[in-house]
C-alpha cells in the first residue's frame, strides 16, 4: 500500500515546493536559511538555519500526506538512521518538518531520545501528530500547487 514513484521530476518538484514553504516560514521568523548548492547528490539534510548568530539547527522537510491508518507521519527507517547518526556526530538539533499536501497542516518535531515512535511497517518509523508541534496551515492555494505533483497510487482516506 505504498506509493509508486512514476515520475522522479514530479516528486522532486513537490519536495522543492514544500522546502520553499518552510524556508519562507523560517525567514519570516528571523532565521537565516542555508540550503545545499550541490544538486543531484545525497545530502544530510535540506536546510541549515541560524538565528541571532547563537542557534543552529538542521531541518529535513517531508512533503507528504499523513498516514491513513494513524494520525501520524512517518519516514523510511534507513533515512531515520542516517539523520540520527548525523545528529549524534554533529551535536546539532535536527528537526523533521512534515508538510501535509492533502490537508495543508505543517508539523515539526525534533529528533531526540524519548520521542514516542512506532513502526507501521518493517521499513517505516512514525510519530503521532499529537506529539509534534503544529506550526501552521499552508492554505488551499499551496495545497493546489502541491496537488499538481501528486503521485499517490491509493486514496487519501485518513481514519
Amino acid at each position: 500500500m505504498g506509493t509508486t514513484r512514476t515520475n522522479f521530476n514530479n516528486s522532486l518538484r513537490k519536495g522543492q515546493l514544500g522546502e520553499q514553504i518552510i524556508i519562507d516560514y523560517f525567514e519570516a521568523k528571523g532565521w537565516i536559511v542555508y540550503c545545499p548548492f550541490t544538486k543531484n547528490k545525497a545530502h544530510a539534510f535540506d536546510i541549515l538555519a541560524t538565528k541571532n548568530k547563537e542557534r543552529i539547527i538542521a531541518l529535513d522537510v517531508k512533503t507528504k500526506a499523513r498516514l491513513n491508518k494513524w494520525p501520524a507521519q512517518g519516514i523510511d527507517i534507513r533515512s531515520y538512521k542516517q539523520y540520527m547518526s548525523f545528529k549524534n556526530k554533529m551535536s546539532i538539533p535536527f528537526y523533521l518538518i512534515f508538510v501535509d499536501d492533502k490537508n495543508g497542516d505543517v508539523h515539526c518535531m525534533e529528533l531526540k531520545k524519548g520521542i514516542r515512535e512506532f513502526n507501521p511497517t518493517d521499513y517505516i518509523v512514525a510519530w503521532y501528530l499529537e506529539d509534534m508541534q503544529f506550526l501552521f496551515n499552508i492554505g488551499p492555494e499551496k495545497i493546489q500547487q502541491l496537488s499538481e505533483f501528486d503521485q499517490r497510487n491509493y486514496l487519501y482516506l485518513p481514519d
